[in-house]
């Protein structure tokens, strides 16, 4: 089910792009329908208009049907689902003992932080392999040619392939003003975390990845 929501997520923008295409045809089709329907005299050929103005609205209303489903099921379905299944994790965790984490080198994390070179497009904060807790105050940059939108997720280390949606927005972030968010960590288990930045284009090819290892520690003092 997640991995069904997830492809919906990742291809929600191109979705919208051919929706809007079909619907842009069947507007055209409608107007024409009430064009030749207003000037038709005879019964035969306002039945034929009459009947295609109506199947054109039907075709419509659809795709409107079609875009609210996929909106739905990517901004409430699959949040709903990713954090039914961390429970699920976290309820089968809580019968194994968890031991103590300490922050280590980045490189045992095994993480490609190649994509966070670009600083036009990068995680300025936290910094990769740092020890966080409580209030995390996030910091990146968003403002790559032909710029669209960007979206910052988050993965526990061990289910690196289940990405929560923590932000997302249409708004670039530029090295002078950066995007700056406070996130609370402390609503999700300890332990160790991937946060990725992702920016696309116009075209709605993506900039390759920022992500960066973090160590969610304890909340308490």
């Amino acid at each position: 089910m997640i991995a069904v929501l997830s492809f919906l997520r990742d291809y929600e923008y191109a979705g919208y792009y051919v929706l809007g295409l079909i619907a842009l045809w069947y507007v055209s089709r409608l107007i024409a329908a009430q064009i030749h329907f207003s000037k038709s005299g005879f019964g035969f050929e306002r039945e034929l208009f009459r009947g295609r103005r109506t199947a054109a609205l039907g075709m419509l209303a659809l795709l409107a049907l079609i875009a609210a489903a996929v909106f739905g099921s990517v901004h409430g379905a699959l949040p709903q689902a990713q954090i039914a299944e961390q429970t699920r994790q976290a309820v089968l965790a809580a019968g194994r003992p968890t031991p103590t984490l300490t922050p280590t080198a980045l490189q045992q994390f095994g993480v490609d932080v190649s994509g966070c070179t670009e600083a036009k497009a990068t995680i300025l904060q936290p910094k990769p392999g740092e020890a966080v807790k409580g209030k995390v105050t996030i910091r990146l940059t968003a403002d790559i040619p032909n710029f669209a939108f960007y979206k910052l997720e988050l993965a526990r280390a061990d289910e690196a392939d289940v990405w929560v949606t923590l932000f997302t927005d249409n708004q670039a972030a530029t090295e002078a003003e950066p995007f700056s968010w406070v996130w609370d960590s402390s609503t999700v288990t300890p332990g160790v975390y991937h946060l990725r930045l992702t920016v696309f284009a116009a075209d709605l090819k993506p900039q390759t990845p920022c992500v960066v290892p973090l160590q969610v520690l304890s909340p308490g003092p």
